[in-house]
């Protein structure tokens, strides 16, 4: 039955997506700091729907994908995410006043190339939506069904994901918090990096 395909779309598609990955950090770190929450929760909800969309549409050949093209692209993300957690680090030292917090030198483009990086050069997102997916997909009688379940877990993961870091922001007060905060979504980004490149 459709509904079905759709129920088990959601399940796999919300299992593939919980676990903490860059794109998620980014997603908490944007609600936490109140920024262009909308924008980000929107831009990971519609790139992992197309994603998803082609790895139905390829699933007879995703299983064929050159071995090289992923080592590349885990290379690639790899030193992204590793500078992105450096220069993340390196900025802890401007500490923000908790009640005037200053946003100006986080601009709508700057906030979109990282979200494009941050989304495109993760090599999981292609592991877990075009070829995880787009493979499974195929032991399904109702493929469209199938894929719309795990769009819709997508969209609400992320939506949860965002708004719910940025409810969260409100309690916190203290500089020294913010602190810790940076410091270990940087230090997690390094380590994701190091993980894309050497394992």
């Amino acid at each position: 039955m459709n509904i079905l395909d759709l129920i088990q779309g959601f399940l796999i598609g919300g299992s593939l997506i919980l676990a903490i990955g860059p794109q998620n950090l980014f997603v908490i770190n944007q609600g936490l700091k109140r920024e262009y929450v909308f924008t980000t929760v929107l831009f990971c909800s519609f790139s992992d729907s197309i994603l998803i969309v082609l790895g139905i549409k390829l699933s007879n050949i995703v299983t064929n994908i050159n071995p090289y093209t992923i080592t590349i692209l885990k290379v690639v993300g790899g030193i992204w995410l590793i500078y992105y957690g450096l220069n993340k680090i390196i900025k802890i030292n401007n500490m923000r006043n908790i009640n005037n917090i200053d946003y100006s030198n986080s601009t709508f483009k700057k906030i979109l190339i990282t979200l494009f990086l941050i989304t495109y050069a993760n090599p999981h997102v292609y592991l877990d939506t075009i070829i995880l997916i787009g493979s499974i997909s195929t032991n399904f009688k109702n493929q469209l069904f199938f894929g719309l379940g795990a769009i819709l877990a997508s969209f609400i993961f992320f939506i949860s994901l965002g708004y719910l870091s940025k409810f969260l922001s409100k309690y916190i007060y203290s500089n020294k918090t913010w602190f810790w905060i940076d410091l270990m979504i940087g230090i997690l980004m390094i380590l994701y990096g190091l993980k894309f490149i050497f394992f």
